[in-house]
């Protein structure tokens, strides 16, 4: 088995369900994740946040990389493609 690389993904982020999530969009794809899985890099309120999502790397090309959400797809899955500006060094 083969060790995913991990890496943090600018997202928008809202208040989740429960307390101890948070629902994230990336590009067309949005889950419910752990809440030790983001930094927010704004105050959350109503109408979001900024912050960065935990991801996995899967997959990568030259401008891309697929990455994977650790947590329950809501739209669109777990995997979505983002430009390479998306991911900051952890």
């Amino acid at each position: 088995m083969t060790k995913k690389t991990s890496v943090f993904v600018r997202c928008k982020v809202f208040p989740g369900i429960f307390d101890n999530e948070l629902y994230v969009i990336v590009d067309k794809s949005s889950a419910y994740v752990d809440r030790g899985s983001v930094k927010l890099l704004s105050v959350l309120g109503e109408k979001g946040a900024q912050g960065e999502v935990l991801a996995y790397i899967i997959q990568e090309s030259e401008d891309k990389a697929l990455v994977e959400l650790p947590g329950e797809p809501v739209v669109g899955g777990l995997r979505s493609w983002v430009p390479r500006s998306q991911l900051v060094a952890g």
